[in-house]
């Protein structure tokens, strides 16, 4: 099912900012040469694609995919020779060409990625030998004092959590990780460990976000009026923590490996 909106796809655009900045980081880890060819898989609307295709420059190519057509719709105005841009989440990897990119990055993908193992056996067939991955992500395998404030307080607006409610992403470790990444056939280069901040001056505007950056998938399964008490009972602890803004600060991995 897509939650996604146009509304929410812009939405998105405007507050991605600390992502791509994260992203502009993975990529310098990545060392993408000029003449390369690079996925961006999950590319969202399409910024940071658009970046690495003026280091890839006219000899190369990006190809930026996203599940959303309405993300997809805003990443087609920054298309160009070399940059382009599809429909399509990682079942389609299938479609591509084996050993047809140099390099294949997710940033902030992953986790909303359900079968992870075949995801990366599938980047694992498209890359180049010796070709890079590289994957920015959090350790949501610990819960945050985010998620605990989440979760009692839709416990709380509607006494238990249905089983449909969609709250967070399945877990991803990053021991977890680096053993599928062993298994696909990858050996790790690098990882780095970055301490980054959102700031929000809301709960609103927090909720915004995460409506935004989930598309749309945050809190779904439930009722609007369920999910109305729910947010409002998340904005009345958000309020409490918060003094002239709401910062949240969380530790992102910067990962590097190579195909083997």
């Amino acid at each position: 099912m897509v939650w996604d909106s146009p509304r929410l796809a812009r939405e998105y655009e405007r507050k991605s900012g600390a992502q791509y900045e994260m992203g502009i980081r993975l990529v310098a880890l990545l060392g993408i040469s000029p003449g390369s060819s690079v996925l961006d898989l999950g590319c969202g609307t399409g910024e940071l694609a658009s970046a690495v295709a003026r280091i890839v420059g006219p000899r190369g190519k990006v190809l930026g995919m996203d599940p959303s057509p309405y993300r997809i719709a805003l990443a087609e105005r920054r298309a160009r020779k070399g940059l382009a841009f599809a429909v399509g989440g990682s079942e389609d990897l299938r479609s591509l060409p084996s050993r047809s990119f140099d390099v294949v990055y997710l940033n902030y993908v992953l986790h909303w990625i359900d079968d992870r193992r075949r995801t990366l056996r599938e980047i694992h067939r498209i890359l180049k030998p010796g070709g890079k991955l590289g994957i920015s992500f959090e350790d949501t395998s610990r819960p945050s004092e985010i998620d605990a404030i989440i979760e009692r307080s839709a416990k709380e607006a509607l006494g238990t959590l249905p089983s449909g409610l969609f709250l967070a992403t399945a877990p991803l470790g990053r021991a977890q990780l680096e053993e599928m990444l062993r298994e696909a056939g990858f050996r790790l280069l690098r990882i780095q460990a970055v301490q980054s901040e959102d700031c929000a001056r809301t709960p609103a505007e927090l909720l915004a976000f995460w409506r935004a950056s989930s598309a749309g998938r945050f809190l779904s399964g439930v009722s609007r009026e369920e999910r109305r008490r729910i947010e409002a009972r998340i904005s009345e602890r958000l309020a409490a923590l918060a003094g002239s803004e709401i910062r949240i600060t969380s530790e992102t991995f910067l990962l590097v490996a190579e195909r083997e």
